[in-house]
């Protein structure tokens, strides 16, 4: 419980309390409106008389407990965007006798809590005014660009001189779960505030604000999302439950989506053709025989309008202008073959290269996906959101390099062209993301 002073107003002889400790410089009459200079003979530097006074819940003198703290409202300033006569917020200076200072912020119906922080490197930050800050272990981004506020009233006591009209150059870094850096110059100055959000019902409440003056901003769709993302859980964990879910539905419909387009069993030479009717995800070929032998007998081809993509023996592979040395087992009767073709019309050549009198079938499956081939996709991504979690990476850059090669690998598996997927991705990453954070 801090102890209270009083004194007289040198304009109109009202009493004054003074609540808030040693390091309070003004007091403005809450009747006279006179700011008067306690360090200065009780000094009268202004008076702010004909102003707008805005409603507000709080009131000088009130006391309640954040995180377990209890605080003293002892003085507040109206601050107003210069260059939005509309855009108002009122700011409480709270005293403790233990902890001392902090600021509750207050704007329709929102309510957080702001205290000074002097372990941010701000020579650092003059030279570079990087638009990213890391601070104790937390990513914050620059919310817009710098911006000027303005004094529109003061009452009560003050730990500094604000005058009617004096202008405060901000930097706002917002970070997750409702926290932000504030970055503050006036007269040359500057100062760092850290901020974080309250429950708007719960402070009201410890602060015994009558129902009638509670006003909480009602949330949009959006707003309501954000808020569970941050409450709840943090976005990578959706992101890692999304994963996972992809995965189990791949797994699931990884036998209904693939299509049969050529089955064909010979012992001669062949030329068969075949359409591919997509582009998505792999081709299959299916080889198979009584023996061993009668596999090491042949030799299948793949062409496209007369050139050979594809070739494969006992001995050599070749596809798409590259050599592989190793094929199949030499004691194999059969084989499995995943080639990523591209929609169109081909050419399948069966060649024998060895007398045999056993016959070879061959099965062609399109749109074929193999969770070999589809598992290391998803551990990337993976990985990418534990990385994002456990650094606190989110700038909007990094998001988007993330982005455009997802839509890269996507557009890899399924065929679609990429341009469509960065298109939907984009639009759906500028509905989620572009909503105004106060």
């Amino acid at each position: 419980m801090s102890k209270i002073y009083s004194i007289k107003c040198p304009n109109c002889g009202a009493p004054l309390s003074l609540l808030g400790g040693g390091r309070i410089q003004t007091v403005t009459c809450a009747y006279c409106k006179s700011v008067i200079d306690l360090n200065d003979n009780y000094k009268i530097l202004s008076q702010f008389k004909n102003v707008f006074v805005p409603p507000s819940p709080f009131k000088i003198g009130m006391q309640g407990k954040i995180d377990n703290i209890e605080w003293t409202i002892i003085g507040w300033i109206v601050y107003r965007d210069s260059e939005d006569n509309s855009d108002r917020w009122s700011e409480f200076l709270l005293f403790s006798p233990l902890y001392g200072y902090a600021w509750l912020v207050y704007e329709d119906g929102e309510i957080s809590i702001s205290r000074r922080v002097r372990d941010l490197d701000l020579r650092k930050w003059q030279k570079e005014k990087n638009k990213t800050l890391f601070f104790r272990g937390g990513h914050y981004i620059l919310d817009n660009e710098s911006y000027y506020s303005v004094i529109d009233f003061v009452q009560g006591e003050l730990n500094y001189i604000a005058k009617y009209g004096d202008r405060i150059k901000c930097w706002d870094y917002k970070g997750i779960k409702g926290q932000s850096i504030s970055i503050e110059k006036s007269n040359n100055e500057l100062e760092v505030y850290y901020t974080k959000k309250l429950d708007t019902k719960e402070i009201y409440n410890s602060f015994k604000v009558p129902p009638k003056d509670q006003k909480i901003k009602k949330l949009t769709i959006g707003d309501k999302f954000h808020k569970e993302l941050d409450d709840k859980k943090p976005l990578s964990f959706y992101g890692i439950v999304a994963i996972f879910i992809t995965l189990i539905i791949i797994m699931m419909f990884s036998y209904t989506i693939s299509s049969q387009i050529l089955y064909e069993r010979t012992s001669i030479n062949k030329e068969i053709p075949f359409h591919k009717n997509s582009s998505a995800f792999l081709t299959k070929i299916e080889l198979d025989t009584p023996n061993h032998k009668a596999l090491n007998s042949y030799a299948i081809s793949i062409y496209q309008q007369n050139k050979k993509i594809f070739y494969i023996d006992s001995n050599s592979v070749y596809f798409a202008k590259q050599n592989i040395s190793n094929s199949w087992n030499s004691s194999a009767k059969g084989a499995y073959i995943f080639l990523k073709l591209d929609a169109g019309d081909y050419i399948l050549k069966v060649e024998k290269i060895n007398n045999t009198l056993e016959d070879i079938k061959i099965t062609i499956t399109e749109r074929v996906i193999r969770l070999s081939y589809i598992v290391p996709l998803f551990i990337l991504i993976l990985i990418f959101f534990i990385y994002i979690q456990f650094t606190k990476v989110f700038t909007i850059t990094f998001q988007i390099i993330g982005l455009f090669f997802a839509s890269i690998l996507i557009s890899m598996f399924t065929g679609i062209p990429i341009a469509i997927i960065l298109t939907i991705a984009i639009f759906l990453y500028f509905i989620h993301y572009t909503r105004k954070t106060k």
